[in-house]
């Protein structure tokens, strides 16, 4: 992982946290940047109801291929330029795509053959668009400016406990950044996953904490308690993307990285 980054460009807004984590990684892991600017069906579709009475189905089409146009050539004129200047060489790869955000997203990661993908929390509406359910790599959300120096690392009985350790593993070492790991037994869990001990054994990690509670109680209240830059985590079931939400992403400002 880290290897190959993928960095969602969406048109909402330009996502410079992102880039600037994205120039880090690779300056130190010596990973691979690609950037995908995706253009969204919705743009047109709003045009297209809103002259659909006064326009040709002709026009209609030769207007939305005129405006895709023109949004390609910002991409590339300006959206591009910019990036540039941020990772101070160009990336790797740039590419446009027009479609259904999600879809695009997907034949990005695949295209690239990305291993991770970094995009930026208030670039776009995530839940939305569902990224931390279908994509196939982990997905790093950047909410913290500045070097990240302390990592929160969550292992639990509701998620798989293997990928979690070994990124906190690679940045710390990377980064040069502390590593406090956690583990939460959730009274709602009835899976059978890695013990805290095996865990413990296999990663070398020393546990600050095992505690019983629920699980996204417990990483809200430790990651404001300890101002982590970043949290580590597997995906836990359908709250896999709790930390998301507005409580969270309100009162805290790590960014977050979820295994996938």
């Amino acid at each position: 992982m880290f290897n190959r980054i993928l960095i969602s460009v969406p048109q909402e807004q330009f996502p410079q946290m992102a880039l600037e984590r994205g120039k880090d990684l690779a300056e130190r892991l010596d990973s691979k940047i690609y950037l995908s600017y995706i253009i969204e069906d919705d743009v047109f579709d709003e045009v297209s109801d809103r002259i659909r009475h006064v326009v040709t189905e002709k026009e209609s089409e030769n207007f939305q291929k005129k405006m895709t146009r023109t949004h390609e050539k910002v991409a590339k004129k300006i959206i591009l330029k910019e990036a540039e200047r941020i990772l101070g060489e160009e990336p790797d790869e740039f590419i446009v795509q027009k479609g259904n955000y999600s879809r695009a997203l997907l034949d990005s990661i695949d295209y690239h053959d990305a291993d991770t993908l970094l995009m930026e929390y208030e670039s776009f509406n995530l839940m939305k668009y569902r990224i931390m359910d279908i994509s196939p790599v982990p997905v790093w959300i950047e909410r913290h400016e500045g070097d990240i120096k302390k990592i929160g690392l969550f292992c639990t009985n509701l998620s798989p406990n293997r990928m979690a350790p070994r990124a906190a593993r690679k940045l710390q070492k990377a980064l040069n950044a502390k590593v406090q790991g956690y583990y939460v037994n959730d009274p709602a869990g009835d899976t059978d996953e890695d013990e805290p001990g095996e865990i413990s054994d296999l990663f070398r990690i020393k546990w600050e904490d095992v505690v019983n509670e629920k699980v996204d109680r417990f990483i809200f209240s430790r990651a404001k308690e300890e101002e982590f830059d970043l949290i580590i985590l597997g995906r836990i079931r359908k709250r896999g993307y709790f930390h998301l939400r507005s409580r969270f992403a309100k009162r805290t400002n790590c960014s977050v990285l979820l295994m996938n």
